[in-house]
């Protein structure tokens, strides 16, 4: 007779098995076998692989989460790509580390990924809290690690000192929920007191200033994470002090955890925030695009210039977010921008990861460092031409310039918008928003365009050599190469992302895979996770 399992176990394959395999790496790195370092990497990977099967076996959920986890379609997907392009992210970085430190540096990078899951199943605003702590913490040590400069100290201690101001701002406007509704669950399942349940029975409780308060310092935090203005200022000095290949990591992985969160914020909420919060919102998405865009262009260091790439493609992901989910029965990316986010920051995550471990990939002659100034990748393409058509593809991307999957993302982005218009409020804000996204897109084209220039167009002037690592350029290739299959099959993503975004409507979810109708006549869908 078979044992019944644990529902959190059940619940929690994933995360357990991320958590256990970077326990036990830790343990491993302590031992100082070379042996044993050298194997860490493999089974970092098969860890990864092994909690994304486990999340594919348990797409359908258990019959009945346990309390504060929730079980949907959103938390599902939330695995797919964090598990995903977590392997991508362990490719290209599985050289980074000194072999004694192995150990503890891909346990960080697991502990990371693992709270990025956490944050997918989170249904209580403390575990949630909790869940985007293990997202950032291990960030502040994998920046120090990742590089013996000086700038990479420098940089982890600034990245430290910040993050820890925004979780500060962010837990004090978690505790002015709690007031507002009296319990720190967010959605709860039927018949279980929940800020969800509250604010959908109580309409002008929206509105009140304790409600407002929280909202605003929580959204505070959030933008930290996701590096949106004007939390935004320690993101290029924090890329440019870290490795390459961890800069990749740092642009997706936090920011992912941000948006679920905001995500899931907005759905508590029932997707009717106050005038002034939507407006508030649409100032941050509008400046992130310009600000990041207007100093993107001018950058003369590489990852510099992605960094703030990275601050207006959060702009982007901001618009999709205010278009909302759409009416009831819309699920696509074009008419839904909750799905539109999703697929864009899967998209994203990859061309970002790429991006920056191209420039891993080639090192100047007389540095160990990889390259990092624009003018040092004149005529790289004559030498490493692989790794500069990768660049390319990425870049490319980044610009949303077809027939790569980064066209797609801003195509729906910008279509959910024009669709929300019409069934907004704020139709003409979002219209100009869309417009105005349009123009940043055109903007942002003038650095990229010189990254590509720069490789092809300009007479060598630096000496460089590859970094010779074969994990790494399988990376790079991967990434790449995932840009244009996402750009002719882009079913792989929104197959997923659609039931996530129908998700997102709902104001109450029931932990067993389905919604249910909230007070004040709000929409509600079926959430089945495998549908």
């Amino acid at each position: 007779m078979m044992l019944a399992m644990h529902p959190i176990i059940s619940t929690l394959g994933p995360e357990l098995l991320l958590i256990a395999g970077a326990s036990f790496m830790l343990l491993a790195g302590l031992s100082g076998s070379g042996r044993a370092n050298r194997a860490l990497p493999a089974f970092a990977f098969i860890v990864v692989l092994a909690a994304l099967g486990t999340a594919y076996m348990g797409r359908e959920g258990p019959s009945q989460a346990p309390s504060s986890l929730i079980v949907d379609s959103l938390s599902w997907y939330v695995r797919l790509i964090t598990l995903t392009i977590g392997l991508a992210i362990l490719l290209v970085n599985f050289h980074v580390p000194a072999e004694k430190e192995r150990g503890e540096f891909l346990a960080l990078l697991l502990f990371s990924l693992a709270g990025v899951l956490m944050v997918g199943v989170a249904d209580d605003l403390i575990l949630l809290f909790l869940a985007l702590e293990l997202v950032s913490i291990p960030t502040y040590i994998l920046i120090a690690m990742s590089r013996t400069d000086v700038k990479a100290q420098e940089s982890s201690v600034k990245y430290f000192f910040l993050g820890s101001f925004a979780a500060a701002l962010m837990l004090y406007g978690f505790s002015f929920l709690y007031g507002t509704g009296g319990t720190t669950t967010m959605f709860g399942s039927s018949g279980v007191a929940s800020l969800a349940s509250h604010l959908a029975a109580n309409p002008a409780a929206v509105t009140e200033p304790l409600t407002m308060i929280g909202l605003l310092l929580v959204f505070a935090g959030l933008a930290f994470k996701m590096t949106a203005v004007p939390f935004h200022f320690y993101a290029a000095d924090v890329y440019q002090g870290a490795a390459s290949p961890v800069s990749g990591m740092l642009g997706f992985v936090p920011k992912f955890a941000g948006l679920v969160a905001l995500i899931r914020l907005m759905s508590m909420f029932g997707w009717s925030l106050p005038a002034s919060a939507f407006w508030m919102l649409w100032g941050v998405a509008l400046t992130s695009m310009t600000v990041g865009n207007l100093l993107g262009l001018m950058q003369h260091n590489a990852k510099r210039m992605l960094a703030y790439s990275g601050i207006a493609h959060t702009g982007y992901m901001l618009v999709a977010v205010l278009a909302g989910p759409g009416l009831a029965g819309e699920t696509g990316p074009t008419r839904n921008g909750v799905s539109a986010a999703l697929f864009y920051i899967a998209v994203y995550g990859l061309m970002n990861v790429g991006a920056f471990a191209a420039l891993g990939s080639m090192r100047r002659a007389d540095s160990d460092d990889s390259i990092e100034e624009v003018d040092d990748l004149s005529g790289a393409a004559a030498t490493y031409p692989g790794a500069c058509l990768a660049l390319a593809i990425c870049v490319l991307s980044l610009m949303g310039f077809p027939p790569t999957a980064g066209f797609l993302g801003k195509f729906y982005v910008f279509s959910s918008a024009f669709a929300s218009a019409g069934a907004s409020s704020h139709g003409k804000a979002m219209v100009w928003l869309a417009i105005l996204g349009f123009v940043n897109a055109a903007i942002a084209a003038g650095y990229y365009l010189r990254l590509i220039a720069t490789c092809y167009l300009r007479p060598a002037t630096t000496e460089l050599r590859s970094a010779g690592h074969r994990s790494l350029r399988i990376g790079v290739a991967v990434c790449a190469l995932a840009m244009l299959v996402l750009f002719a099959l882009p079913a792989l993503v929104t197959s997923e992302s659609e039931p996530a975004g129908q998700v997102a409507r709902s104001a109450t979810i029931d932990r067993a895979g389905t919604t249910e109708a909230a007070a004040a006549g709000r929409v509600s869908l079926t959430a089945d996770a495998g549908r």
